[in-house]
């Protein structure tokens, strides 16, 4: 039975992200519930602001069902042949008009910034960092444009929670990472929306796929059975 996928991403610089990570080596993870088979034929349509819809045909490799949570997010690997001549056109048109991965780090340690920068560069060569020593400022500058919100919990709990919740009421949310030390500060960041946490400060390689993984992921995925 052939499905088709609507995924869609919340910005270019998600979709290019997602592109050089997963879909340029032939594969992508789609986080999903629902019940598709491994071997199914899949279609998949991505939407991506300012280049339209693209479709591309894959079959589903492996699934991870929800019964196996312990082992990551349920949702299904899949598989494409030769992606680069059905992409091509759409990834040109992007990169022409990219300019760079918009990220907000706050953090009131001036230290803790530089050094949190400075590894996202080595991370993301393109990112374009926006850093802020306090709430006030971060909410400031916080707008649709930003990719990814970085929030350091354990210098202000109160302002980096409200930071996080800034980021989640924007159309569409922006992706929040919460960084704090102290456990009953992670449980506070999930209720206000922080969408990856990591411990403060983050080991450089639990940063990078943190990183990667909250700018990669689609906004919405939508399984549909054709």
């Amino acid at each position: 039975m052939p499905y088709t996928v609507q995924v869609e991403f919340r910005t270019a610089s998600s979709f290019l992200v997602a592109y050089s990570v997963n879909l340029s080596r032939g594969g992508l993870f789609i986080e999903t519930e629902a019940d598709v088979p491994a071997g199914a034929q899949m279609t998949i349509d991505f939407t991506v602001p300012g280049a339209g819809t693209t479709s591309l045909n894959g079959v589903v490799a492996w699934r991870r069902g929800i019964e196996e949570i312990g082992n990551g997010p349920p949702g299904i690997g899949i598989e494409f042949q030769d992606v680069a001549p059905q992409l091509g056109s759409t990834i040109d048109k992007l990169v022409t008009g990219f300019h760079g991965v918009q990220i907000l780090l706050l953090s009131g340690d001036r230290q803790d910034r530089v050094t949190l920068a400075r590894n996202i560069k080595s991370i993301i060569s393109t990112a374009e960092i926006t850093q802020a020593a306090d709430a006030q400022v971060a909410e400031s500058v916080l707008t649709g444009e930003i990719d990814v919100a970085l929030v350091d919990l354990d210098f202000d709990l109160d302002g980096g929670l409200a930071t996080i919740r800034a980021a989640k009421q924007q159309t569409p949310p922006v992706p929040a990472i919460a960084l704090t030390s102290n456990a009953a500060n992670r449980d506070r960041a999930i209720e206000a929306g922080a969408d990856e946490l990591l411990a403060n400060p983050p080991p450089f390689a639990e940063l990078q796929v943190t990183l990667v993984r909250a700018l990669g992921k689609p906004i919405t995925v939508k399984t549909l059975t054709s």
